[in-house]
């Protein structure tokens, strides 16, 4: 499947509800967006170290705001998220926090936030981080898919991976220093990939998905179509 890197990001500012939506409208099965905290711990849908909204007079970590100030932002909490997204049930989403999230809200602070926000079975929610601690919270805490990013294909050979088996593997494609993926009990995920040929080529190389920043075009491509069954 094709999975919409913060959803169309081509057409609408990056992790909103109007970049979901016109992933959706375009026939996405799955979208990937990042989750930061603010001062009182509320999870916002936003990606990258810091904001830069100048007009505003906003300039500073996601983590040292108040929500009062985030909610004059072009941004969407998680839970506004997890509210379209009752409406939309056959999407999959992919759940990033990242490790500077993880170390300035605490781990378990972090997924018990995220978990709470979701009302019921979290079955279409996955878990995204490189650290393989929080995804064992993760399940253990309800989240029963779990993705962890690894910075290299040998990663996926060790043992602590191997216990785990996460439910995906997420690489980015410069990382990959083996001509196959290596099969296991997970499915790889290549990213960022944003040409039709880039993604017919990941698929002969093993990978069952791609993350892709340019949905609109790779929707349009009867290869990339023909390869990830859209």
């Amino acid at each position: 499947m094709l999975i919409a890197h913060s959803g169309d990001k081509i057409h609408h500012p990056e992790n909103t509800l109007a970049a979901f939506e016109a992933a959706h409208g375009l026939g996405a099965c799955a979208i990937a967006t990042e989750v930061q905290f603010s001062q009182e711990r509320t999870p916002w849908c936003c990606g990258g170290n810091a904001l830069e909204f100048s007009p505003a007079g906003i300039s500073a970590p996601l983590h040292m705001l108040k929500d009062r100030d985030l909610r004059t932002l072009p941004l969407n909490t998680f839970p506004q998220l997890v509210e379209w997204a009752q409406r939309h049930r056959h999407l999959e989403w992919f759940i990033h926090l990242s490790l500077h999230t993880l170390q300035t809200v605490g781990v378990e602070v972090a997924i018990r936030r995220l978990r709470d926000e979701i009302p019921g079975a979290a079955d279409n929610f996955v878990l995204l981080t490189a650290d393989l601690r929080s995804l064992r919270l993760a399940r253990s805490l309800g989240f029963d898919l779990v993705a962890l990013q690894v910075p290299s294909v040998a990663r996926c050979l060790s043992a602590d991976v191997v216990t785990l088996a996460p439910d995906y593997l997420f690489i980015h494609h410069a990382s990959v220093d083996c001509q196959e993926l290596p099969p296991g009990p997970w499915q790889w995920v290549v990213h960022e990939i944003n040409t039709a040929q880039g993604a017919v080529h990941w698929h002969h190389r093993g990978a069952h998905h791609i993350l892709t920043g340019n949905l609109p075009l790779l929707m349009r491509s009867r290869e990339a179509s023909n390869v990830y069954g859209i």
